[in-house]
C-alpha cells in the first residue's frame, strides 16, 4: 500500500502507474472511475491505452461535463466503449442521499477518496455497468485506488475492499 503525503492532482500518474500493476496481476478487467470534471478521465485514457480494461466513469451531473470536459474526450470514452454514469440519473440515487451522512463519515475517517471510490463504484454496480461477481479497482480523488469485490446499493453488506492500492494521509 502506498500512503502520499498529501491529497491531490500531483498523485494521479503514480496512482494510474500502481493500478496498472494491479489490474495485471489480479487479472481484473473493470474500473470505476470516479470524476467531476473528467480530468481523470482523461488522464486514464491515456495511462491506459492498449490495456485491455473496461472503464466505467463516475460523475455527479451530465450538465458539469458538458461545461467541464471537451467534447473530444467524451467521444474518445465512447469509441473506446467505455461507460459514463451520472449519480443524479440513477434510481438509488435517494438511497445515497439518506445513507450518505453515515456511510460518508465513517469511510472519511480513512480518507476522502475512499468513500467516492465505494460510492461510485455502486452507482455503477446499480447501473449494472460492471458485475458483483468479480473483482474491480475503483479509483477517485486522484490519489485513492481500491480493490473491491462490488454490491448494488440494495446489497450494500455483500461489497468487500480487499486492497487499498494508494491513497492520502
Amino acid at each position: 500500500m502506498v500512503y502520499y503525503e498529501s491529497p491531490g492532482k500531483v498523485n494521479l500518474d503514480k496512482t494510474l502507474e500502481l493500478v496498472k500493476h494491479k489490474l495485471e496481476e489480479f487479472k481484473i478487467k473493470d474500473i470505476v472511475l470516479a470524476t467531476s470534471t473528467g480530468f481523470t478521465a482523461k488522464k486514464a485514457l491515456e495511462a491506459l491505452k492498449g490495456i485491455d480494461v473496461k472503464l466505467t466513469i463516475v460523475s455527479v451531473d451530465r450538465e458539469w461535463w458538458d461545461e467541464a470536459l471537451n467534447k473530444d474526450v467524451i467521444g474518445k470514452l465512447e469509441e473506446a466503449g467505455h461507460n459514463l454514469c451520472f449519480m443524479r440519473e440513477i434510481s438509488s440515487y435517494p438511497f445515497f442521499k439518506t445513507a450518505s451522512p453515515y456511510i460518508k463519515a465513517a469511510y472519511s475517517r480513512f480518507s476522502s477518496g475512499l468513500w467516492v471510490a465505494v460510492f461510485s463504484l455502486f452507482f455503477a454496480a446499480d447501473r449494472g455497468f460492471v458485475s458483483t461477481d468479480k473483482d474491480i479497482i475503483a479509483i477517485a480523488n486522484y490519489d485513492t485506488a481500491l480493490v473491491v469485490k462490488p454490491a448494488t446499493s440494495e446489497n450494500f453488506l455483500d461489497f468487500k475492499i480487499k486492497e487499498i492500492i494508494c491513497k492520502a494521509r
